[in-house]
C-alpha cells in the first residue's frame, strides 16, 4: 500500500503543472519512503542473518538486471530521438549513454543502483560491525557523503562544460547518494526492530498504536508534523543530493514516511493501490522515458480545451488516470511476456519444471 502511494507521488511530482507547495511536500519524503520500506522488509525477513553472498546475488538479479534492460530500452529510445525525431542533440545522447554505462543512471533509473548499493551496503555493515555501532556508523557515513557532495558541487559548477570531469564527479555521486539512501534503509530496519521488541513486551502503548484507530491517529499526527517542516526546508532532491537543511530534511522524511506507513496500516487494503505498489519498479522506470506521463499531460490539455472552466484538479486527475492506465498495460506486457526484464525466469508452461 505504501509503495503504491509512493509511486503515485513519484509520478505526480514529475508533473510540471502541480503547485509548488505540493511538489515541496512530495519531495520531502517520497524517495526516502522506498528505502525505508526496503529496510523494514529486510527486518521482517531477517536478511542480515542470511549469507551475504546469496543476498547480494538475489538483489543483483532483482535490481541490476532490470536496470540493464531498462537502460537498454532508454538507449534505443535515445537513438530514435537523435536520428529520427531530433528531440535531443549529440551531447545529450553521449551524456545519457555515459550515465547508463557508469550506473549513474539515466533519468529515474538512478534509483536502482542507489537501492542496490544502499541495501547491500547495509547488509555489509550489519555483518562487519557490532550491532550497537551499525546505525551510528551508517549515519556518520551519510553525513560525510553530504559534506563531500557540497564540496563537489562547486567543482562541478566550475567545470560544467567538461564532459570528462562532470562524468567523473557523477561516478562519485553514485556512491554519495547511495550512502544517504543507506541511512533510510537503516532507519526502516531499526524502527521495525524496535516495533517488534516493544510488541513482544506487551506494552499498552504498543497495543493502542497497533490498533487501526491508533495507527491512523499516529500517522495523521506524523504527517501533520511533516507538512510544515517540508515547507520550511523547501524542495529536496535525493537524486542530486539536494537536501537543504539536513536536520529538517531527516525529520521531515521520517515523519512523512512513517505517517504514510501507519495510515496504510490503519486503512483497509485497496487492491488497485497494492497492484501498483507491487509493480512500482515498472511504473518508476516507464512513466517518463516511455512518454507515458507526456501522453497523460497531452490528453489532459485536450480535455481542457473542451472545458475551459475545469478546475486544475481535473487536469491533474486526467493526467494521473492516463499515466496509471497506460502503466498497467506496460506492467501486464512485461510480467506476462518479458519477465526476464525484472530478473525473473521465463513463464512456466504446462509440464515445465519450476524455473521462476
Amino acid at each position: 500500500m505504501a509503495k503504491g502511494i509512493g509511486i503515485f507521488l513519484v509520478a505526480l511530482g514529475h508533473m510540471e503543472d502541480i503547485a509548488t507547495g505540493t511538489r515541496v511536500w512530495i519531495s520531502s519524503f517520497h524517495m526516502p519512503l522506498f528505502f525505508v520500506i526496503s529496510g523494514i522488509l529486510m527486518a521482517v525477513k531477517d536478511e542480515p542473518s542470511r549469507d551475504l553472498g546469496q543476498c547480494v546475488k538475489k538483489r543483483f538479479r532483482g535490481i541490476i538486471i532490470p536496470y540493464l534492460w531498462f537502460s537498454l530500452s532508454y538507449f534505443v529510445i535515445d537513438i530514435g530521438n537523435l536520428n529520427i525525431v531530433h528531440n535531443i542533440d549529440l551531447r545529450t545522447f553521449i551524456v545519457d549513454t555515459i550515465s547508463s554505462v557508469t550506473f549513474y543512471g539515466m533519468s529515474v533509473l538512478w534509483f536502482l543502483p542507489a537501492l542496490f548499493l544502499a541495501t547491500t551496503g547495509f547488509l555489509f555493515f550489519k555483518k562487519k560491525f557490532p550491532d550497537r555501532a551499525v546505525f551510528p556508523v551508517i549515519m556518520a557515513t551519510a553525513l560525510a557523503a553530504y559534506a563531500i557532495k557540497l564540496q563537489l558541487q562547486k567543482l562541478y559548477a566550475a567545470n560544467e562544460d567538461s564532459l570528462v570531469i562532470t562524468s567523473l564527479i557523477n561516478i562519485v555521486y553514485i556512491f554519495l547518494r547511495a550512502a544517504v539512501a543507506q541511512s533510510f534503509v537503516a532507519i526502516g530496519y531499526y524502527v521495525r526492530k524496535i516495533w517488534e521488541g516493544a510488541g513482544t513486551r506487551g506494552s499498552e502503548f504498543m497495543k493502542v498504536l497497533s490498533s487501526r484507530p491508533g495507527s491512523f491517529a499516529a500517522g495523521a499526527v506524523l504527517l501533520g508534523i511533516n507538512i510544515p517542516l517540508a515547507m520550511l526546508n523547501g524542495c529536496a532532491d535525493l537524486r542530486n543530493i539536494i537536501l537543504n537543511n539536513l536536520l529538517i530534511y531527516y525529520v521531515a522524511a521520517f515523519t512523512g514516511c512513517f505517517g504514510i506507513i501507519l495510515l496504510c496500516k490503519a486503512l483497509p487494503k485497496v487492491g488497485l493501490v497494492t497492484y501498483f505498489g507491487r509493480n512500482s519498479l515498472i511504473v518508476m522506470a516507464c512513466h517518463i522515458n516511455y512518454y507515458i506521463l507526456y501522453a497523460g499531460i497531452k490528453l489532459a490539455w485536450f480535455v481542457d480545451s473542451f472545458n475551459k472552466h475545469a478546475k486544475h484538479y481535473v487536469f491533474v486527475a486526467v493526467t494521473m488516470i492516463t499515466v496509471f492506465a497506460l502503466s498497467a498495460i506496460v506492467i501486464e506486457v512485461i510480467n506476462r511476456f518479458f519477465p526476464f526484464v525484472l530478473g525473473k525466469g521465463r513463464i512456466k508452461k504446462s509440464g515445465d519444471a519450476n524455473v521462476g
